[in-house]
């Protein structure tokens, strides 16, 4: 049961992440007077530095943002967070497709490679370490939301992975949400993943599923803020049914999140 005396703190990887797989719980939270943060990892403006990979190519065509495609993002991040009446943080570290390697090479230039495992020399692990540090001592959180890495994107495995190396330093509860879209088993759409095999791949010791019954109207409004989104997280697929169906039987909704045990 959360109390007033609660600071919850969400890990969220991209903007958007902490809205799609926890805004029920976020809404909910927030109503009954707890403290919610939800901190977006990856939000730094463009930086190519460089001949962009193919990958950039077509997802700022896709997205049709202009030159600096996050800064509207953050500003679709922030309008849905506060929607929700909770608090956000932006990390400013740089996405997947826009780090480089000591060579000044594109580390993840294709769609596949976001979607394998994280290099060893990915700048990102120390980055989030060192953030994931500051948060958590300025916080002081006493629950911490964190990605399970359903879709096997590699922002979420670095963060997860990472918090998994420093959560024994904190006293806070941690559950696992399922990534949505990811745990709904439709995305990305050539290799699709769900809840079940990540739970086998994950490293997490896990002690069972708890459900919260959430607002599906005031979740999916929220979403609908991220406008540029939409399309590519739902690739022509009716957003409100595909959610609906993953989330609820037609009378009630829930969010499903995994305790972990310490």
């Amino acid at each position: 049961m959360l109390t007033k005396d609660d600071r919850i703190l969400i890990l969220s990887p991209h903007l958007d992440d902490a809205v799609l797989s926890c805004g029920g719980l976020m809404d909910k939270a927030v109503r009954d007077g707890t403290t919610v943060v939800a901190a977006t990892i990856f939000t730094a403006d463009t930086d190519i530095g460089g001949e962009p990979s193919p990958l950039v190519r077509e997802l700022h065509a896709w997205w049709g943002l202009g030159a600096n495609p996050y800064e509207v993002r953050r500003g679709e991040d922030i309008a849905s967070i506060s929607y929700l009446g909770a608090d956000h943080i932006h990390g400013g570290l740089s996405d997947s497709i826009y780090r480089r390697g000591p060579d000044g090479a594109s580390l993840y230039a294709t769609r596949q490679a976001v979607f394998s495992p994280p290099v060893a020399d990915d700048p990102a692990w120390d980055e989030v370490r060192a953030l994931l540090g500051q948060w958590l001592a300025g916080i002081r959180p006493t629950i911490v939301l964190c990605p399970m890495a359903v879709g096997r994107h590699l922002d979420h495995v670095v963060t997860t992975e990472t918090f998994r190396g420093l959560h024994d330093a904190s006293d806070a509860e941690v559950y696992l949400y399922e990534d949505i879209p990811y745990s709904a088993g439709f995305f990305p759409p050539n290799y699709p993943d769900n809840v079940p095999a990540a739970l086998e791949r994950t490293k997490w010791t896990i002690d069972g599923p708890v459900d919260i019954a959430v607002d599906f109207e005031r979740k999916f409004a929220a979403i609908l803020k991220y406008e540029s989104q939409i399309a590519e997280i739902f690739p022509g697929l009716d957003a409100r049914e595909e959610l609906r169906k993953y989330m609820g039987d037609g009378s009630v909704y829930r969010e499903r999140y995994w305790r972990i045990r310490r």
